[in-house]
């Protein structure tokens, strides 16, 4: 259509309201060089004009939409409230305003900000004027960001791998108006296997399973070779296509692109699919949205790998592929929560086996290494599936029964001391081997994993005593009151008006720059007569007994009042990390507690940090919304002895942590143990990817920090760095330039 004949069509010729030539000039000059798309509807909601940004906008000419049903354009899952909107417009008589998606021609959404104005004729509505802004990148950045969260809590909670994939790609269906699709490469057999692809029809998925890579496997299989994205704009046509042509024709796949999923080391992991029913190439918007979404896809496919590796090697034992002790406690402390709620029984079996040494003395530690792993078989024979199994430590093994069995706890300790009757065959020899074990059952002998597991053990050194070869009932009645507890738990009781309690301070570094940005207090007890209690020995008594809440609260505001003389003295701030008991955490009043302090104190709330451990956080959405209210004083969140509690990527985007700090088991053998190295790895991978700081602890060597800065773990702590020391000694260490190294 000719301009002189667009610029005839006026409202006054739509709406029948006539115009001064002027009032015309100025419609038609802002209707037609206006940047936002306009459009003009009637009384029934047809398309009654268009203004050349809205024909850019949605690809349709002003005669292709003209008389057109304006529905018909709209995204059916916005239907609803455009038309609610329109609706009022009319009846209200007043503007409204809206946000709506649309496909435009070239398949691309689109998304606009609209304002709806009432066109009026003798006080009555007759039409409708809309004046829509592109917000499309806007939107479209906000939703890969929402994505992009929901897709990291997926991994966080341990979700199944297909069903994070399932959502991201139905995510990206929304946003392309295409079918999508992942699939795994396994290099070994240079193949392609199916991962995700929740629109595509389940033959062609079958017929494309297993689709071996390379120039002739369609847009994916060239893509893998390549390395490179593979963009297909006509199926048929194309040579790629030769093995899986006909199956993709079959169900109208006429455009194919593939981006594969390439890791930080260079491996190709995949590779994600768009598939179309008509002929095209992508759009610069589309390829930039493909990208992310793969991305996306890609740390999904990593971080379940590197979550199956980190949980196979923190919790199982490598020699027998059976739990290990970490796995076995939380296994028995999330029992315990279940069987609390049901009321039902559970019972734990610890097993030690008798003069274990001599075999390792004599015939070698290959040996015994031989023995324990076909002892292992044995209990998993001799042991109903109900029952986890786990190796508790060097020869000890541990058995948790659950409810139904516990009425036959003796029997099953009987049958396990039938599996030793026969010898076992190691090394040509005939050994003979015998187990003593304890027996506790829960809640007669304790409500606690770590009550439960001693009482165990001490049943186990009755068994012993008794002859060995045997098992043993937890006797509450046996166990008499050790007198030096008595005197260690009054002594406790009386350390804080006697002024016994002291923190000690030990430095945190980074390592990018070398610098202390930190130190963590700890909490020291000279008893008197210059004795100092081990934490170890006190520490778990003051949880039992509860007084650890009036002593946690020392700690909390005596490490705030230092901090607090260390910047009025003209100290930079540093982060003052304390660690937070169980109990403490428990606790109602605990962030009102720490308000309190840090008010009277005046301690900044952004320096103070912490530190809580992952068996606090069983119950995720309490800890969680604990953790939220502290945050929101300003205070820091850390995971202290991260990886030695229950399954960690089931929370850890789910709690509002700073750091993450790696257990000392894992750093202690680091220069030798293969399985601790890789655990660290992978540790301060997956921390990263989830935007989270990783500090570890325990490290003593150089070798050790070598090791940690090659893999670009943030911060350390340990006596390589310095000891703990009091406040004193400490700030004498503040006063010297350079960290000090090697204990200096």
């Amino acid at each position: 259509m000719d301009e002189g004949k667009r610029k005839a069509e006026t409202p006054a010729s739509i709406t029948g309201v006539p115009l001064l030539a002027e009032e015309q000039q100025i419609y038609r000059s802002l209707y037609a060089y206006s940047i936002d798309a306009i459009f003009l509807l009637n009384a029934e909601g047809g398309v009654v004009d268009i203004n050349p940004s809205g024909e850019r906008m949605s690809g349709y000419s002003r005669e292709q939409m003209r008389n057109e049903d304006f529905n018909r354009f709209v995204l059916p899952a916005d239907l609803p409230k455009t038309s609610k909107s329109f609706e009022a417009v009319f009846a209200e008589r007043l503007p409204g305003r809206l946000q709506f998606s649309f496909r435009a021609k070239t398949g691309e959404l689109v998304t606009v900000d609209t304002t709806v104005i009432p066109i009026l004729k003798n006080d009555t509505v007759v039409g409708l004027l809309g004046i829509s802004r592109d917000i499309t990148e806007r939107e479209q950045s906000a939703r890969i960001l929402d994505v992009q969260n929901r897709v990291l809590e997926l991994i966080a909670k341990s979700t199944p791998l297909e069903e994070t994939l399932d959502n991201l790609l139905r995510m990206a269906e929304y946003e392309t108006g295409a079918k999508c699709s992942i699939h795994r490469y396994d290099p070994d057999r240079n193949a392609l296997y199916n991962l995700s692809a929740p629109s595509l029809p389940a033959d062609y998925m079958q017929a494309i399973e297993g689709l071996e890579a390379g120039e002739r496997g369609g847009s994916c299989g060239a893509s893998v070779s390549r390395r490179e994205i593979v963009i297909v704009e006509d199926i048929e046509r194309s040579a790629l296509w030769e093995k899986c042509r006909d199956a993709a024709l079959k169900h109208h796949l006429r455009a194919g692109w593939s981006l594969p999923m390439i890791d930080g080391r260079g491996e190709v992991l995949g590779t994600f699919a768009v598939y179309y029913e008509e002929t095209r190439v992508p759009t610069d918007k589309e390829m930039e949205f493909i990208r992310k979404t793969c991305y996306l896809a890609r740390l999904a496919i990593e971080q379940d790998a590197a979550g199956a590796t980190i949980y196979r090697m923190a919790y199982h034992d490598s020699l027998t592929g059976l739990p290990n002790r970490r796995y076995f406690r939380e296994k028995l402390r999330q029992s315990i929560l279940e069987s609390e709620e049901q009321g039902l029984k559970l019972a734990v079996l610890y097993l030690d086996l008798d003069r274990f040494k001599t075999i390792n003395d004599s015939l070698g530690h290959s040996a015994g290494d031989i023995l324990l792993a076909e002892i292992a078989e044995r209990l998993k024979e001799c042991l109903d599936k109900e029952a986890f199994i786990a190796r508790h430590s060097g020869d000890e093994f541990s058995v948790l029964i659950k409810d139904g069995q516990v009425p036959e706890t003796e029997r099953v300790a009987q049958r396990i001391l039938a599996v030793f009757d026969q010898p076992f065959e190691v090394g040509g020899y005939e050994i003979f081997m015998t187990p003593s074990v304890g027996i506790s059952v829960y809640p007669e002998h304790g409500e606690d994993a770590g009550v439960l597991l001693r009482h165990a053990d001490a049943a186990m050194y009755a068994a012993k005593e008794a002859g060995k070869d045997t098992y043993a009932l937890y006797n509450p009645q046996s166990e008499t009151k050790d007198g030096d507890r008595i005197l260690l738990e009054n002594d406790l009781r009386k350390s804080l008006e006697r002024n016994e309690l002291q923190l000690f301070y030990q430095p945190q570094v980074s390592l990018f720059p070398t610098r202390r940005i930190g130190a963590e207090a700890l909490l020291r007890w000279n008893r008197g007569h210059a004795q100092w209690i081990s934490p170890a020995d006190f520490i778990p008594l003051a949880e039992e007994t509860g007084l650890i809440l009036p002593i946690g609260e020392w700690v909390i505001r005596t490490a705030c009042e230092q901090g607090k003389r260390w910047i009025d003295a003209g100290y930079e701030p540093f982060i003052m990390a304390v660690n937070l008991s169980p109990r403490q955490f428990r606790q109602q009043n605990l962030v009102e507690l720490v308000r309190d302090i840090l008010r009277d104190t005046g301690y900044p709330p952004e320096y103070l940090e912490l530190e809580i451990t992952e068996g606090m956080t069983l119950d995720v959405e309490s800890a969680s919304e604990k953790m939220r209210q502290l945050r929101e004083l300003g205070v820091q969140i850390s995971i202290d002895d991260f990886g030695t509690g229950y399954s960690s990527l089931n929370y850890l985007k789910r709690l509002p942590i700073s750091r993450l700090k790696v257990d000392r088991s894992f750093v202690r053998d680091i220069e030798s143990d293969l399985g601790d190295r890789d655990i660290v790895k992978a540790i301060i991978s997956m921390a990263h990817n989830l935007k989270i700081t990783v500090i570890a602890e325990g490290v003593e060597n150089e070798e050790q920090l070598s090791f940690l800065q090659e893999n670009d773990c943030d911060e350390v702590q340990g006596y390589f760095f310095g000891r703990p020391v009091p406040a004193d000694e400490f700030e004498r260490g503040m006063d010297i330039q350079n960290v000090p190294r090697g204990g200096e």
